[in-house]
Parts: structure tokens; sequence; C-alpha cells
């Protein structure tokens, strides 16, 4: 059988991605711009958390050495709205937001995709290694404001925690309030670990079951990955690497298991975007941001579809 011709490579590379597309059952749509965020404050941002109370509204923050406080902003015209500075809370090496149910009003009643909480939580993840310094492995919980303007918050919950892995700039948050905590390595084969609820508001330090933990089954050239995000239905991860995003459907909301089954499949459309770290799916779960570290950083936009294939 004779090779395709040099003109006709293009077209097969086309072809080909349209198969893996097909293959997984999910496709996504070409970037589309949003706002670019303007604050001289906002220098590192280097996580994302999408709000599902405020319309249009994204979180980020500064990682390491920067201050205790996470910033509001309009995703469609990059403009902060508010800066939300957290008491009794330090910013060794803030890698990442989740977003998500109360951790307490799981403990009170059951959460899940199918029940909207009545008030979300903004977890913030202080996992970075601080330059090879160690990582502080600390994760602050605030309730997400329901007026949003420049305030001071208390923290409604701190946890510590113990691991073998040195570093982790992901943490996940799923709709039940099962919390997960992804390591971040040289080639990308990363472990996940689930962080007990048990760990929360306890002075004692959590050590994690490393047992009971995954690998992630991507190989690249950098340290991966450098953010993730479950989806609001709780059906779907993504994560951002230094030169790709990765999109893993969940089983049977076994997210440990989801992870250590299945080769994720790498986000065909996406246009790198150097040092990107956080990303967050929408609020509908009909697409994924991403944003990147340094000044005056675009927020984009990615549309996804679970049914067919989207021709951007």
């Amino acid at each position: 059988m004779p090779l395709p011709s040099r003109d006709l490579l293009p077209m097969c590379a086309w072809y080909l991605f349209v198969v893996l597309q097909l293959a997984s059952g999910v496709s996504f749509g070409p970037r589309e711009t949003r706002g670019q965020l303007t604050d001289a404050r906002i220098t590192e941002a280097s996580g994302l958390a999408v709000s599902r109370v405020h319309q249009n509204v994204g979180y980020t923050h500064n990682d390491k050495g920067g201050l205790n406080e996470i910033y509001a902003f309009d995703i469609i015209t990059g403009a902060t709205v508010a800066t939300i500075v957290i008491n009794n809370a330090t910013n060794w090496d803030w890698e990442d937001l989740t977003y998500g149910p109360c951790f307490d009003d799981c403990n009170a009643s059951v959460c899940s995709a199918q029940t909207p909480p009545s008030r979300y939580c903004i977890y913030v993840a202080d996992t970075g290694d601080h330059a090879a310094q160690d990582a502080a492995n600390i994760i602050y919980a605030i309730r997400e404001p329901f007026a949003l303007q420049d305030a001071r918050v208390d923290l409604v919950g701190v946890l510590r925690f113990s691991w073998t892995e040195v570093d982790a700039e992901t943490l996940m948050m799923s709709p039940s309030g099962q919390l997960f905590i992804m390591s971040k390595v040289d080639g990308g084969q990363a472990k996940v670990a689930e962080i007990p609820a048990a760990a929360w508001n306890r002075d004692s330090v959590t050590l994690l079951d490393m047992s009971k933990t995954a690998v992630l089954k991507i190989n690249t050239n950098s340290n991966d990955p450098q953010g993730g995000d479950i989806s609001p239905d709780g059906k779907n991860v993504i994560l951002i690497g230094e030169h790709g995003i990765y999109y893993l459907s969940v089983t049977n909301n076994d997210y440990i298991k989801s992870v250590q089954d299945n080769i994720p499949v790498e986000v065909s459309t996406y246009q790198r975007v150097k040092d990107s770290e956080g990303i967050a799916w929408s609020s509908d779960g009909k697409g994924f941001y991403i944003v990147a570290e340094g000044k005056n950083s675009t927020v984009y936009f990615y549309s996804f579809d679970e049914a067919g294939l989207i021709v951007g």
C-alpha cells in the first residue's frame, strides 16, 4: 500500500484527530478568547476556579510568596471585581484552587451532583515545593461570598496532610465532596490520592494512604500536571500540563480507579500558552477555561461535547 503524499499529510492528521475524538466519545472546540487579567497584582495566576453562584466569575491567586488573597474576576472582561483576603492563612506556595460543596455541609448531609448545595466553598492548595524547599501541604477552605466585594474572610477549615510526593499543583473536588490531590512529576506520571474528610480541622497531620493511589497514564517532557478540575456533574476530569491538556472520563464515581485504568485523551485543539497552570470547568460543564502565569494573562475557553464532533 503506497504511503500518502506530503500534500495529504495535513488532511490525514485531521482525520486521525476525528477518529481519536470519536473513539473517545468526546470532542473539544477551538480556542475562544475571553478577558485579559490586567490587574497589576495578578502576576502568577497559578490556580483557577469558576463560580456556580456568580455568573461569569472566576477566582485566581498568585503562587509562592504571594499574598494571602484570591481575586474574583469577570471572565468576559478580565476585570477584578473583588479581592478576598483570607485571615490566618499563609501563601508559602499556593498552587491551585478548587471549588465545590463545603466539607462540613457534606459531613452533615449527603452531597451529590443531583442535589446542588445551598452554598459553596473555595479551597486553596498550599502544596507547591517552593522551589525545592519542601511543600507545606496545607489546604485552606473558605465560604464563597454571597456578595462579591473587597473583604477579609475567616477560614472555615484547615487541613494538613503528608504523603510521599514532594510537589503538587492539582487539587480537585467532586460533587460529593471528595477531595483529591495529584502530584507534579517529571514525565507526567503523577500520583493521585484522596484526602479523607476526617482530616479537616485536626490538630495532627493526616498521613495519606499511598496503597490507595493511582498513577496518571500520560508521558510528557515536563513536570506535569500543573492543574486540574472535576466537572460539575462529576463525570469528567480535565488536566493541564506544560505542553498539553488531557481529558479523562470517570466511571461509577470512582476517580482513583478511573485514573488507574484509563489513558487520558489529549485535547487536540489546544493551542499552547507557556506556563498555563490554571484550568477549570465552566459552571455548566460545557467547556473549560485556562489561564497562564505572567502579567496581563488572557483567559481562554474551549467548548466540550460528550456526544459528537465539534468542527471549529
